[in-house]
């Protein structure tokens, strides 16, 4: 079993080169996240999270000089994205009672570990922890797999919301798990 840990600031370029090699090693795959570098997720918003302690990682088996340092990741804060206020959430919860899991991401060589897996257990104990009533994300309806992961974590689907990336003009589900 890996080890989920909060990345420390000084890890803020090794935060931003594993999300740069998840966005290029998912480009075109029936996996891709459709994410685009420097604009979802920033670099700013990254090694601002970073430097916040906000960033959860699983280190990558073996890192080394020339193979990445992180295997999966996420950023977990109190910021929910545009459109959360649309939700029909089934926790009745304050906004300042609530974390949202944002760019949750595993290499695509570290597909079928366990370690998406293990970051969002992650992520649920440490809402747990911080005395959040519930913790709440977001993907699109397409990512059937995330989908399977988080119910299985216990996550509910909240519905699916037409247009909810409409930068893309794409629909999303939303989730929350009641802790």
């Amino acid at each position: 079993m890996a080890t989920v840990r909060w990345a420390r600031a000084d890890e803020a370029d090794q935060v931003l080169d594993f999300y740069t090699r998840m966005i290029d090693g998912m480009r075109g795959t029936e996996f891709d996240v459709c994410w685009e570098h420097d604009v979802h997720p920033t670099r700013a918003f990254l090694r601002a999270s970073t430097e916040a302690g906000e960033v959860l990682v699983v280190e990558a088996p073996g890192s080394g000089a020339d193979g990445p340092r992180f295997a999966a990741a996420l950023v977990l804060n109190a910021e929910g994205d545009p459109g959360y206020d649309r939700v029909r959430w089934q926790v009745d919860a304050a906004p300042d009672e609530v974390l949202v899991v944002h760019v949750l991401a595993t290499l695509p060589q570290f597909h079928g570990r366990g370690y998406a897996r293990q970051l969002l257990e992650g992520a649920i104990a440490a809402a747990r922890e911080a005395g959040a009533k519930a913790l709440r994300l977001d993907t699109f309806t397409t990512n059937g797999r995330a989908q399977g992961l988080y119910e299985s974590c216990g996550f509910a689907n909240c519905g699916v919301y037409e247009d909810f990336y409409p930068h893309l003009g794409r629909a999303g589900v939303l989730y929350e798990c009641e802790l």
